[in-house]
């Protein structure tokens, strides 16, 4: 669940300073599994912070030991693009509690992780450097996409990069599809409206081998609508947006 959670989390909506989107995430015969609440936050548009919470409910919470994930960006609005200096992200059930810190250094172009779990009450903690160097993570990566996209003129296959997609080099691969390849796409999603992208993330996410993302992006630049296509025995996982709140602080 955790990348397709992180994906919903796209939000382009920069001349706000607060916003919080809310979605459902459904897991085919299971119906609804989880929510999922991003919040975008932007200072007299230089600093902003995202954190997305990401929740099991009922059933799934019971099968997952009561599993929450948390995620952070925070950095600088450059430009009207967001450059992160941290990106985190915890995974917290009944027993453990595991916390990955990337800290960006974009003038030596290097990136430190640090790791950190709690188990049992002991805690280990590790840091290295990881072997790539991306200017995003995945959570600046979908708030930047519409610009990557050239306001989504863009047609065609894209790379780009980002810590939190594949863990060897980053690597996420987007295509605009045209033609029949959007037909079927908008008929996958069941909608009409939108941008239509395809993502890869690059890694497996349950039979998805490449985490293969159909995704709905509205004209105001939130995710209307996402899909994983083909969840191995129970069909497809969808999220949808049902609740967005903009504040001018």
């Amino acid at each position: 669940m955790k990348i397709l959670l992180t994906i919903l989390t796209i939000l382009t909506f920069l001349n706000a300073k607060t916003v919080i989107a809310t979605y459902k995430v459904g897991f085919g015969i299971f119906g609804k599994i989880g929510t999922a609440q991003a919040i975008l936050h932007i200072d007299n548009n230089e600093h902003y912070t995202v954190s997305i919470e990401a929740k099991a409910t009922g059933f799934a919470k019971v099968l997952s030991g009561g599993r929450v994930e948390e995620y952070k960006s925070e950095g600088r609005v450059v430009n009207g693009v967001l450059v992160p200096d941290k990106y985190v992200g915890i995974t917290k059930t009944s027993s453990k509690i595991r916390k990955k810190l990337y800290i960006f250094n974009h003038k030596a172009k290097k990136i430190k992780m640090i790791k950190i779990t709690t188990k049992d009450a002991k805690t280990t903690k590790s840091q290295e450097y990881i072997k790539y160097y991306a200017v995003d993570d995945i959570l600046s990566l979908f708030f930047n996409i519409k610009k990557y996209l050239d306001n989504f003129k863009f047609k065609g296959k894209k790379i780009l990069y980002a810590v939190g997609a594949n863990k060897k080099d980053g690597r996420v691969d987007l295509i605009v599809p045209t033609g029949k390849s959007l037909k079927d796409l908008k008929s996958n999603l069941g909608r009409k409206d939108g941008h239509f992208l395809i993502v890869f993330i690059n890694q497996k996410i349950f039979a998805s081998k490449r985490g293969e993302l159909f995704l709905d992006i509205d004209n105001k630049g939130f995710c209307a609508k996402a899909l994983l296509k083909d969840v191995i025995l129970f069909g497809d996982i969808t999220g949808e947006l049902i609740s967005l709140k903009v504040k001018n602080n």
